[in-house]
């Protein structure tokens, strides 16, 4: 059955951009159009633009301005926290000393899960903790983890996938512990230690419109937040590296973004952005979350009405998940093909990550033990109704392998 307005359930993937977000960025692309480099008229307006979006994006992480370092996108800021504080610490390093030492979870985005590989290849260790069936981080394993040479710890706020949400302050109590013990050894080595290591980063993206991001509170060092994520432009993304933090950059040229990330300001992405994150700190209250809570639970009870072996992958909890993200898993389906009956009926969802087009399991899933080929990612957001809801589980119910109830 195909309805005339399609209905979009992959809002983990990619949120449209809001109206009031294309209009802001149309200011900056017709008119408003310098470089906020130059020093004409319209180059100073261009850069006082800039710093108000900085001061916007700021403020919705509690941060100051200069913390605040504008990117291509959630990748990039990843990347360059990683990478960034991997070529910082091993500036330190001398002949002899303990290889730099990367702890991930192994459910990371995969921009992570890809450079720890890359950075193996260049000489660094790297420990990949393991989670639970709801997709919590051990933070005993964590624990264990860390060494004198662990230069940064990276753990992302909310699952890409399954939307569980990781203890951010409990696994930021366990670095600064660990950086005492640091301190506290009588060792002639330990004088030499820099005790702002190991950094601690996360990968925020998925948790911006849905989780209080206030970065003294969570006790992180670099935060990543992407503008396709939150209504925004596509593009551009942030990240938050907090002030004395030794991080390098990864692109080198004009000094633009205080020296960490050179290159012409994309002024239209970056006030787009800022408005984006405008909206949603008015916007994202109690009440929205209640509201996806809600189309989230309609959802699975639609169709759990229809298959009763249906089950939800990682956590159960409300607290314990973000209310956006929705994976099932349904015993006996190809998903791929389910994705492409779906998409036939005007539904679009997706199987995994998007990250993960090529490849054929998804790691998330099996880390929780899950079947990856029968499952299926539904994500909600800013005009996904109840109506959208009644009208994919009523396609849902015609497929064949939805047609008889166990």
């Amino acid at each position: 059955m195909i309805f005339r307005r399609r209905i979009y359930l992959d809002y983990a993937s990619l949120t449209p951009i809001d109206p009031r977000v294309s209009h802001e960025m149309g200011k900056f692309s017709a008119s408003k159009y310098a470089n906020p480099s130059s020093w004409y008229r319209e180059g100073v307006a261009a850069k006082k633009a800039s710093d108000r979006s900085r001061k916007i994006v700021a403020e919705f992480v509690h941060a100051h301005p200069d913390e605040i370092i504008f990117t291509s996108g959630g990748t990039e800021s990843n990347t360059l926290a990683i990478r960034g504080a991997f070529h910082a610490f091993t500036k330190t390093r001398k002949a002899g000393d303990e290889k730099p030492h990367l702890v991930i979870s192994s459910i990371e985005h995969s921009s992570i899960m890809e450079l720890a590989k890359v950075l193996e290849r260049q000489g660094c260790e790297v420990t990949r903790v393991g989670v639970d069936k709801e997709g919590r981080i051990d933070l005993d394993e964590l624990k264990q983890s860390l060494r004198p040479s662990t230069f940064l710890v990276s753990v992302m706020s909310v699952n890409n996938e399954i939307g569980t949400i990781q203890p951010i302050r409990e696994i930021a109590k366990v670095i600064r512990n660990h950086r005492k013990q640091r301190q506290q050894m009588s060792s002639p080595q330990a004088a030499m230690l820099d005790l702002s290591y190991p950094l601690f980063h996360t990968d925020a993206a998925q948790a911006a419109l849905y989780e209080e991001l206030y970065v003294e509170k969570l006790g992180v060092d670099l935060m990543t937040l992407d503008g396709s994520k939150v209504y925004g432009p596509r593009g551009i993304g942030a990240l938050y590296v907090r002030r004395g933090t030794p991080i390098e950059p990864i692109i080198h040229g004009g000094g633009q973004e205080m020296g960490m990330r050179s290159g012409t300001e994309n002024l239209p992405g970056i006030a787009g952005f800022a408005k984006a994150l405008e909206i949603a700190k008015v916007e994202n209250g109690k009440g929205k979350m209640e509201n996806t809570e809600a189309l989230r639970r309609m959802m699975i009870v639609g169709l759990q009405g229809m298959r009763q072996d249906i089950k939800v992958n990682g956590p159960l909890d409300d607290t314990m998940r973000s209310p956006h993200i929705l994976n099932i898993s349904i015993p006996g389906i190809d998903n791929e093909f389910f994705i492409m009956q779906l998409d036939a009926g005007g539904v679009a969802c997706s199987t995994k990550s998007s990250c993960l087009r090529d490849e054929k399991e998804s790691y998330v899933l099996q880390a929780i033990g899950a079947n990856s080929q029968e499952s299926v990612r539904f994500s909600f957001g800013r005009w996904t109704t109840g109506r959208d809801i009644k009208r994919a589980l009523k396609v849902i119910s015609r497929l064949p392998n939805l047609r008889n109830s166990t």
